[in-house]
């Protein structure tokens, strides 16, 4: 009996089964990795913004709970209470003073030792949010519909001075406080006076206003 036995190549070639579905598994593969290549270069700019967005809001409620601390502080000690603020160097600072005489928490008076500090201080640690408004272009005013903000170089705004003060009532100074990414994002925390009620709201380059 002769036997044929197959050629060694046949079962292996080009056109076998085995090789075609490698072939086609291979295909799969490369375009499947495109499409995530794709997908995640489409949702980097989105991740970013996101980012961006959190760490804003993030900033504007670490600021609202020095402010609350200070008030709860004005009304459980029954006198007036200031809060601070100075930049010394590249870092912001916090500081809380009570009232010494009557008259309110004054610089002049900080400066003369009359209204003391009460040994609550804060340093702004964060590096990705500042009190800051953006220089080079327009921003709106969050109290003036239609004007822009001047002065971007001042985001501590309590009438003419950088104190936000509350007294034994629960009242404040009324006022704002600008944060900025050194990009293209703001949030302001504005404070309003009888009621010392926070409001965060927060700005994007280019917008017409800002939002909630």
């Amino acid at each position: 009996m002769i036997h044929s036995w197959p050629a060694r190549g046949r079962s292996r070639g080009p056109g076998s089964l085995l090789s075609r579905a490698a072939g086609v598994s291979l295909a799969e593969l490369l375009a499947v990795l495109v499409l995530l290549s794709c997908a995640a270069a489409a949702a980097a700019p989105a991740a970013v913004q996101l980012s961006a967005s959190v760490s804003m809001r993030s900033a504007a409620g670490e600021l609202a709970v020095i402010f609350e601390r200070a008030r709860a502080l004005a009304i459980t000690r029954g006198v007036n209470v200031g809060l601070k603020f100075r930049k010394d160097g590249g870092r912001w600072e916090w500081t809380v003073y009570r009232d010494g005489n009557g008259n309110g928490v004054r610089t002049a008076e900080i400066a003369r030792g009359i209204d003391r500090p009460m040994g609550l201080a804060y340093t702004w640690m964060r590096n990705d949010v500042r009190p800051g408004i953006i220089p080079d272009a327009p921003v709106p005013d969050p109290g003036q519909p239609g004007r822009s903000l001047q002065n971007p170089s001042d985001p501590i705004r309590f009438n003419s001075s950088d104190i936000c003060s509350f007294t034994p009532a629960g009242e404040s100074t009324p006022g704002s406080i600008y944060l900025w990414d050194g990009r293209d994002r703001m949030a302001v925390l504005r404070v309003y006076g009888r009621s010392a009620k926070l409001r965060a709201l927060f700005y994007r380059r280019g917008d017409s206003r800002w939002s909630r």
